[in-house]
């Protein structure tokens, strides 16, 4: 159970601070959008000086103290959601100069001064009661320089939701400041390998409450949530011939395509009603097909010798990206989704480019591009111009998967003798391992895919 609620504060100017000033460090627009007025921060400019955030631990105002861990557990989950965006720094807690458990939240009672000197820009705290089971919070966003509050949300929930409850207030801080909502309440899907099989598990953003998808000793790949959340669909071995299967998280049950041929990928559409798969019915040339859900009304898009592959669907549906080998070597093609008007869009430098991936906000398209001896992430517009490197790995990096709010991709590299998860923003401010805290004794981690929805 959830309950949310959201409180704006009116009455701000807009002000827009130029870029040839130094005060870009403090960068903050207030615009009036449906008579409420929100902050944004520029999310298109080239560069984002980084935004001083301070997130001290949660007060417990529990009657008995109960669950003393979450007044720490809350505020580290909002640090590590934040910090994964490239517009924030998060204040070292270790330099706070008061004690959160007897500091006041209200605005009106705040010491600005002990913040100030800490550079923080902004101040997220927030108080928790548990009580027979249920755990409520309300959580703050507050300006330092104009000692304002700026965003509250009062989230409530069982007390072993927590996390999901920090995830939330984190995606709400980055609506109200950007716009657009966060991806911290999605999950991401994964395969794990362990002794040669290798198995679909999802996990929550940071990492936890793992889950299996799949337990069998063949081969499982490829994992592609339906765009509810509800349901993934992979390709898999285990009947011999690679199948897709769709696989219903919250019932467990799974069901088997039947198709014309070996399959070699699998997406959604956008309405979640069909996919585009990748099928060799002839064991030589892979061709790209659009199936409903349920099997039927097959129908075949490509038709050209040697590989078509990867499949990725544009948010409207309209269009779809795909790999294709047609010109003598992989490169990045779009068509219609009903297969007309396909033409090529990778024309750099490399003689190896795949896995195409689309935003989901429909403006950039990321793919893997061979480059100086190893595969790096690369982005560019949905017409092939403006192309980007966004990694350099010393190993290739491959399978790129956007989250929902099209700020951050995750691919999987090599470190350390194995392959695991990785995460970087667009802005290239750094890469972060996406790792589960369970299932150490898994010894490869690859092809993450986010999904765009997610029941807790």
């Amino acid at each position: 159970m959830f309950k949310f609620k959201l409180n704006y504060f009116h009455g701000y100017k807009v002000f827009c601070i130029g870029l040839i000033s130094l005060l870009i460090l403090f960068s903050l627009f207030l615009f009036p959008v449906n008579s409420y007025a929100k902050v944004y921060i520029n999310i298109y400019a080239a560069r984002i000086k980084k935004i001083r955030v301070a997130v001290p631990n949660f007060k417990n105002i529990s009657r008995y103290g109960q669950h003393q861990k979450i007044a720490k557990s809350a505020a580290r989950i909002i640090r590590h959601d934040l910090s994964v965006i490239g517009y924030f720094h998060m204040v070292n807690p270790l330099s706070y100069l008061e004690n959160a458990q007897h500091a006041p939240i209200s605005v009106k009672k705040i010491d600005f001064t002990n913040w100030g000197v800490l550079n923080a820009q902004y101040l997220i705290n927030g108080e928790y009661k548990a009580e027979n089971g249920i755990i409520k919070i309300k959580a703050n966003l507050i300006s330092i320089y104009s000692q304002k509050l700026l965003f509250t949300e009062k989230l409530e929930g069982h007390d072993k939701e927590y996390r999901y409850l920090a995830n939330k207030f984190a995606d709400g801080i980055l609506k109200f400041l950007t716009g657009i909502k966060g991806p911290f309440t999605t999950k991401v899907f994964f395969v794990g390998e362990k002794g040669g099989a290798k198995n679909i598990f999802m996990m929550d953003f940071g990492g936890h409450r793992v889950k299996r998808i799949t337990n069998n000793s063949s081969i499982n790949i490829f994992p592609y949530p339906s765009p509810n959340g509800n349901k993934v669909a992979y390709i898999s071995f285990k009947d011999g011939n690679t199948a897709i299967f769709i696989k219903n998280i919250n019932t467990g049950r799974t069901v088997k395509l039947n198709l014309p041929g070996p399959a070699d990928y699998v997406c959604w559409s956008p309405k979640g009603n069909k996919l585009a798969v990748a099928l060799t019915p002839d064991h030589y040339n892979t061709e790209i097909y659009t199936i409903n859900i349920n099997g039927g009304n097959l129908k075949q898009l490509t038709f050209t010798n040697g590989i078509n592959t990867s499949p990725s669907f544009s948010p409207d549906g309209n269009r779809i990206a795909f790999v294709s080998n047609r010109g003598g070597s992989p490169q990045i093609y779009i068509m219609n989704s009903d297969g007309s008007n396909q033409r090529r869009i990778t024309y750099n430098n490399s003689y190896y480019n795949t896995s195409s991936a689309w935003s989901p906000n429909g403006k950039k398209i990321a793919f893997a591009s061979f480059v100086n001896g190893a595969l790096q992430i690369c982005i560019m517009n949905t017409n092939g111009t403006d192309e980007r490197q966004i990694t350099d790995t010393p190993y290739s990096a491959q399978h790129p998967s956007w989250t929902r709010d099209s700020r951050i991709i995750t691919f999987d590299t090599e470190i350390a003798g194995r392959q695991e998860l990785f995460m970087i923003d667009v802005n290239e401010s750094g890469m972060m391992r996406l790792m589960p805290h369970i299932f150490p004794e898994m010894q490869n981690y690859y092809s993450p895919e986010w999904s765009l929805k997610s029941s807790y």
